[in-house]
């Protein structure tokens, strides 16, 4: 049986939000207000939510905010949502589970007969976030960099590089999206380049710096 650890599952996605650009304030509050409900549901598979105490616990004030952060923590893979479209059944949630080690038990459970989970969006495939720690080839960088219209040569340099240091980051913290790694690979490798083409104002010439007369170096010897 898979178990949920608490702690795991909370840093792992935290560092999931940390690595991930479209992440805002309201989608982390919101999480962590689900994350709340499940923890107090001891982990199961699918749990039944009450959107008003949601957003209490999560601090919105809107519907519409509600809904638009839901929609993007359920379209980006963080869980997914089945909405109930009956006054008397609350709406479910099944968180997506990041990491599985020892730990609290995650409850089995499947919904109550008579009750389908219809989803509320039709969902295009969402990329499983554990595959994005690393590319699966050289290929599929290439391919990415193309998409961004990087050059391929930087895509082999950049695949090399955390190929060799087996997708680990200077710290030693292991890369969990790749593509974002690409980026700052690529901002790091042009701004690199702009320092080193950028004139210096603050070079001198020794031979006056070091020489109070008045010569012209420039006439021939």
């Amino acid at each position: 049986m898979e178990k949920v650890n608490y702690i795991t599952q909370l840093n792992a996605a935290f560092e999931l939000f940390n690595n991930d650009n479209r992440i805002k304030q309201g989608h982390i509050t919101l999480y962590l207000a689900f994350f709340q409900k499940w923890n107090r549901e001891f982990f199961k598979r699918v749990i039944i939510i009450n959107r008003e105490w949601i957003m209490e616990k999560a601090k919105f004030k809107s519907k519409t905010t509600y809904h638009n952060y839901l929609k993007d923590l359920n379209d980006w893979g963080y869980l997914r949502y089945y909405p109930s479209y009956h006054p008397a059944r609350g709406s479910k949630v099944q968180m997506s589970i990041f990491f599985v080690s020892d730990g609290q038990k995650l409850a089995n459970c499947v919904p109550e007969p008579g009750q389908n989970l219809v989803p509320s969006y039709k969902h295009k495939t969402i990329e499983n976030l554990n595959k994005l720690s690393r590319p699966k080839n050289e290929q599929v960088v290439l391919i990415f960099f193309k998409e961004k219209n990087w050059s391929a040569m930087k895509g082999k340099k950049f695949y090399a590089y955390y190929e060799a240091r087996d997708w680990e980051l200077s710290r030693g913290l292991k890369i969990t999206n790749w593509k974002t790694a690409a980026s700052d690979f690529v901002q790091k490798g042009t701004q690199i380049k702009e320092e080193s083409t950028r004139p210096n104002s603050d070079q001198q010439d020794n031979l006056r710096k070091y020489d109070n007369r008045n010569k012209d170096y420039g006439m021939p010897l």
